[in-house]
Order: C-alpha cells, then structure tokens, then sequence
C-alpha cells in the first residue's frame, strides 16, 4: 500500500470484522442448499445475479426462497442488511451491499457468495462496498484466485484482504461523495426504463394487442395514434400463422425480420497492451458499462465493430441475468461471442426491431431456461426460427420510428452520459480510497 495519510491505517478484513461469530462467512455446501429447497415465499437467498453496482447495490427482482426451517438449519450462513456480499465463485468482481428497509430481516447466501459483517465502530459498510471496488483490491482477488476449473476463492483469501482505512468519519464522507455520483447516473438509468417502457407499450398496442386497428374498426381513434397514423391501420384482421393480424400484414419467422451477427471468440493473442485499442463487449460491459476488468484489442482479424445505438442481443448465459436485449452507447467497441449485433432490414426498422426482440424476452428465457446446464442456457437462431412475428407495412414501420424517435433519443442522451458518470466515479474512486484527496473538504 502506499503512504497513509495521518490517521489512517492499513488492515485486513479481518481486522475490521464485526466481534460476533461467523461475521465472515460464505456459503453452505452445494448439497446442503439445493433447487428442491426452493420455495414460493420465505427466507431470500443472495445468488451473483443479486448483487449490484453503482447505486443499485443489490437487486431484489430476481430472488428465490426458502422455508424458515430451513434457514434456520444454515444460520451459519446468514447475510443481514448492512453485510457486504462479495462472490466466491465465477465473476469474482461482484460486490454487493444488503439494503436497508426491506421486507426481510435475514437472507441466506448461496454456495457462490461470501459476506462480511462490519464492526460499525470501525469500518461504515458503503465505505467498505466501495473499497472492495478499488482496483488495488481487484487486483490482489486476481493474483490470489484460484484458477482450475471455475475461477473461486476461499474464506481465507477473504480474510486477508488489505484495507485501507480512513477514520469513520471521513470513511461516512468518501462514501457520500462517490454515492452522489452514483445517484446522477440511477437517476438516468431510471429515466431510461422508463422511457423504454413507454416506447414499448406503444409497440405492444399497435403490433400485438392491434389495438388501433381494433379501434377503426369500430370507426374510432385510438389514443396511441393521429389521424394521419390511425390511417395506416387496417380496419380488420385476417387469420395468419401467427393468429387474427390486420389485413395485409405478415407472419414471418423472427430470423427473417433482422440479420443477426455473431460477435467474436477472442483468444489470448488478440488482447491489446496497456488497455489500448477498442473494448472487448462482454455482458457484464453491456450492463455495467466499461471498468478495470475490460479487456482491449487493437485490429484483432475478423472481429466484429460495434457503434453507438447498436442493437445488441445476449443470446447465451443464465437466463434470468444474462439473456436479453440492449442498446449499446459506449461508444466503437469489438463484439464478444455470445451476443449478437442485430441489424434492422433498414433504418426504418430500427425501433420496431428493438423493441420486438425487447416483446420477446420471456420467450428467449423460457427457451434458454430449456436448455439450461449447469446454470447457463442459450437462444440460437434455430430457435428463433420457429417463433413467429407480425409483419407490418414499411409505412408502419416508419410511423414508430416517427413516434418514438424523441423517446430514443433522450436514451441515446442518457447512454452518452453514463460512461462519462463510470469514468469519473472510477477516477475519485482511486483518488480519494488512497488519501491524495484526503486535505479537501468532502460532502
């Protein structure tokens, strides 16, 4: 570690637990906790998909459960609000920190995690769930990982993990200032759900509910449309393959509405020096944007060249946390394997095709959760062959572009922002955890 400001001091995680046993704890044996455990409502337990980044330090939507017998048979494993949750297991670099104010008192961590409940007179949890983030900490998990098989580490590696620590209160005032930025950048992501709800409730009305065309045929004016677009509707449907559509419109397999590419099965040899060249786009890039884990590559052969407002598509992975659709605004990138680059027949077509694939997630869920082995499962184009869309007229298809293009804009305008907001909270990050902004006055 370097030079430590007056008052700090450098620690391990074991210092700084919390004096009460297990504070430091991982999860049970595979055996001990298995699907049949599961059930409807109960004790959560804490699964990688649950832990977050930024703001959004924990997800709650995907949770599974089990009797409160059987969290009381693994006490031993409980994770409470305020633990920092890290993985043991897999993508080694998830932190999480359990909220506050939710409706469950305990939780219970899978096989895969690892947590650590802090002694509060010496370490303030945020503080610590923002250390774990560091690169130095980063890099000490990688040199210290064990590497046969599935990535993993071990309670031990945990233990020693080096702290460095401020006094309380300047660690309560880091945790502010880095939490503010992470605030501005959930207040966009939430402004962009948003936005993208509404585009696709749009889209569900007029080309799978057929709502406007519905309305004309009982001579009225659905709210979703203008004149001009209520025009473009058809008064009444037509059986199809794909059930009753409006006259004239098709039913095509989903592979014959767009062109889906492949990105690129990167080897050793095509990584760029030094972080130099473009990024390398995996999942976790598409949702939490690029960090100190991305790997670069500067001209790699036949690699696959992403842009800005790209359709993106991860076809393969755990079916809950990984399948799905996204637009990808971090800027020229090369495309890993295992997402597809999709391209609408024409420019037109952008916003209908998105928010199409973005109609169909729980399909390509259910169809990866079909072919799910050990905890991945996948979507192929032979797949989505056998699913079948509606068709509209070109002119349709513009009148959505049309509609939704300030929608898509101001998610193009929050995509921009975010990287900008990664880049700085990653810069102060580094800066204030190693002291050299530790004279300044902080919020």
């Amino acid at each position: 570690m370097t030079a430590l400001p007056p008052g700090w001091v450098a620690c391990t995680l074991d210092d700084i637990k919390a004096l009460a046993p297990y504070a430091i704890a991982g999860g049970p044996f595979g055996s001990d906790l298995v699907r049949a455990d599961y059930v409807a409502d109960g004790v959560p337990v804490i699964r990688g998909g649950n832990l977050g980044a930024g703001e959004r330090r924990f997800y709650t939507e995907d949770l599974v459960f089990i009797s409160e017998a059987k969290a009381d048979q693994l006490a031993r494993h409980t994770a409470r609000p305020g633990d920092v949750v890290v993985t043991q297991r897999g993508t080694l670099e998830q932190v999480g920190l359990v909220p506050q104010g939710t409706p469950w008192r305990r939780f219970i961590l899978s096989q895969s995690q690892m947590k650590i409940t802090c002694n509060p007179g010496r370490v303030d949890p945020e503080y610590l769930y923002y250390w774990l983030l560091t690169p130095e900490v980063r890099d000490y998990v990688a040199r210290h990982s064990i590497t046969a098989g599935v990535p993993h580490t071990n309670l031990a590696i945990l233990r020693a993990t080096p702290v460095r620590l401020p006094p309380l209160e300047q660690q309560q005032a880091i945790a502010r200032a880095l939490g503010r930025i992470d605030a501005r950048a959930a207040l966009a992501e939430s402004i962009t759900d948003e936005l993208d709800r509404l585009a696709r409730l749009v889209f569900r009305a007029w080309f799978f509910e057929h709502v406007p065309t519905d309305s004309r045929a009982r001579g009225e004016l659905h709210a979703s449309t203008s004149f001009a677009e209520s025009a473009l509707f058809p008064a009444a449907r037509e059986p199809s393959a794909a059930g009753p559509l409006p006259s004239g419109w098709r039913a095509l397999p989903l592979t014959a509405c767009a062109t889906y590419q492949n990105g690129t099965a990167f080897s050793g040899d095509d990584f760029g020096p030094d972080g130099r060249g473009r990024p390398i786009i995996k999942i976790a890039e598409i949702k939490r944007g690029i960090t100190d884990m991305t790997r670069f590559a500067i001209d790699p052969p036949g690699a696959r060249a992403i842009d800005d407002g790209d359709i993106l598509m991860s076809w393969s992975g755990n079916p809950h946390t990984s399948i799905g659709t996204f637009l990808w605004y971090g800027g020229p990138a090369w495309l890993n394997q295992h997402i597809f680059k999709v391209i609408p027949p024409a420019p037109r077509w952008r916003a209908f095709t998105y928010c199409l694939l973005r109609e169909l997630q729980p399909r390509f869920v259910e169809l990866a959760r079909s072919r799910q082995t050990t905890g991945l499962g996948h979507v192929s184009q032979k797949d989505m062959q056998t699913i079948l869309v509606p068709r509209p007229p070109d002119a349709l298809a513009e009148a959505f572009e049309r509609r939704t293009a300030p929608i898509f804009a101001r998610i193009a305008a929050n995509g921009a922002l975010l990287p900008v907001l990664a880049r700085a909270r990653e810069a102060l990050l580094v800066k204030l955890t190693s002291g050299e902004l530790a004279d300044i006055a902080l919020p």
